[in-house]
């Protein structure tokens, strides 16, 4: 597993977190602009070691075609709590939305720590994970660049998490949802069992003994508070279950964590949400309790 550091070498941040990342041995990519220079001149070929030049001119281009290539982007500002004040930092926010990248915000008060520990929980499904780091334009921000550097050299430090593959039951009562569900869960690398009734899938976790379930609420016999109530009280090991149903009053959410789920999930559901419910079970539950 690794990451890569993507940049355009156009400002403070990404030059901290370029010399960060050649310092710690990590891959360094990019696109810078056409002229290799920034608003103080041509950079550096330190900095363009690693980087190509976009054929069309403008810091922009550079910036767009590096954010193409990114599956996460980091953002560090002066203050996460005032960043749409600058319109660059704005667009860029757009940008990424737009294209369906991720992006976190980060300041002098952020902990690194845990952005490091997100970011290697992604880098679990993604390898490499491609990790485009930026900032404002004005390259005279000097915590700018310690900041880059900082995010970058505490990334490093953070341990490559090991993924964890789980045992996941899943009871749904639509047969191709429960098998559709099962068939992603399997190709995340994890075991996956589907089952059409609550006491179906009381037997299956007899013999599959699974540490994540997946119930639907509307079963044609037991309902899934019910099953979630019964897997609680003859549980031998920790056990992480997800409610997912189509029913989104209020009082649904309620009832389901009173039954002992640990998550409320309105249908209908895509790939990251599985993804992310995956993802709270390995924190949650403790090392020893998968196998």
């Amino acid at each position: 597993m690794s990451i890569v550091v993507l940049h355009t070498g156009q400002t403070g941040v990404e030059r901290g977190a370029d010399r960060a990342a050649r310092a710690v041995g990590m891959q360094v990519e990019g696109f810078c602009s056409y002229e290799r220079r920034d608003e103080l001149g041509v950079l550096s070929p330190e900095i363009t070691a690693n980087l190509v030049a976009c054929e069309q001119r403008g810091a922009r281009s550079a910036l767009r075609a590096t954010l193409a290539s990114a599956h996460v982007l980091v953002i560090a500002v002066p203050s996460a709590a005032q960043a749409n004040a600058n319109t660059g930092i704005e667009a860029l926010r757009r940008a990424a939305r737009a294209s369906g990248v991720p992006h976190w915000l980060i300041d002098s008060t952020t902990d690194l720590d845990a952005v490091g520990v997100r970011l290697r929980r992604l880098e679990q499904t993604t390898d490499p994970l491609r990790m485009m780091v930026t900032g404002p334009r004005y390259t005279r921000w000097r915590e700018g660049e310690r900041l880059g550097w900082r995010l970058v050299a505490q990334l490093s430090l953070t341990p490559v998490l090991v993924p964890r593959k789980h045992r996941v039951l899943v009871v749904d009562d639509h047969q191709d949802t429960a098998e559709n569900m099962c068939m992603l869960l399997q190709a995340l690398g994890h075991e996956a069992l589907p089952a059409m009734s609550g006491l179906e899938g009381l037997e299956a976790a007899e013999r599959f003994d699974p540490d994540v379930g997946f119930l639907d609420i509307g079963l044609p016999d037991i309902s899934g508070y019910e099953l979630a109530r019964r897997f609680r009280s003859s549980q031998s090991h920790p056990l992480f279950l997800a409610a997912i149903t189509g029913m989104d009053q209020p009082s649904a959410a309620t009832l389901a964590i009173s039954a002992g789920f640990d998550r409320h999930v309105v249908k209908p559901t895509n790939a990251e949400i599985i993804r992310e419910l995956i993802e709270q079970a390995s924190v949650v539950l403790p090392q020893q309790s998968v196998g």
